[in-house]
């Protein structure tokens, strides 16, 4: 028998060869790997504040009885924001969703206020696509009232119901 060493070596250095690269490559692989953590604020330090019991949430429904033609002015509904943290936080805010939105609401103007000064101001049109665009703004401790105008079309009837949203921005 008749043995090719030199065919042999060059199958043994290619079996050797394929094991290494292999190695490597599992070795990149695993260097390459990383895990990610991330924590959920049920209610972070910039939040939407219930008056009547002072309960925490990142949204809140403003339900209002609609009136034809008729524009309702709420100077401070039942939600405002708290902002407790020494710093300022940037957040932004937003309508969800209108119940009966096509058949009861012309406009709604909502307005963000601390201390009498506009921080943010919320607006939506008959026609508009929802969630509307948000409205950033820095929000510095204090608590904030949301001050709503909301304008009826002519054959509007019952009630619709408004919902809010608030992000914020390193909670």
């Amino acid at each position: 028998m008749n043995i090719n060493y030199k065919k042999s070596l060059k199958l043994i250095t290619l079996l050797i060869s394929s094991l290494l690269i292999a190695t490597v490559s599992a070795a990149a692989y695993v260097t390459l790997q990383w895990t990610s953590t991330g924590t959920v604020v049920a209610n972070p330090k910039v939040c939407f504040i219930k008056w009547s019991d002072g309960s925490k949430q990142n949204t809140f429904d403003y339900a209002v009885n609609i009136f034809p033609s008729v524009k309702t002015i709420d100077e401070n509904i039942t939600y405002g924001i708290c902002s407790w943290d020494v710093s300022a936080h940037t957040v932004s805010m937003c309508i969800t969703s209108i119940t009966n939105q096509a058949t009861n609401i012309q406009s709604i103007t909502t307005y963000v206020k601390l201390s009498g000064t506009t921080k943010a101001t919320l607006t939506y049109t008959s026609g508009d696509s929802l969630p509307t665009a948000e409205q950033s703004f820095s929000a510095d401790p204090g608590n904030y009232t949301i001050w709503t105008e909301i304008t009826a079309k002519s054959g509007a009837t019952g009630s619709s119901v408004i919902t809010y949203q608030l992000k914020v921005q390193s909670p």
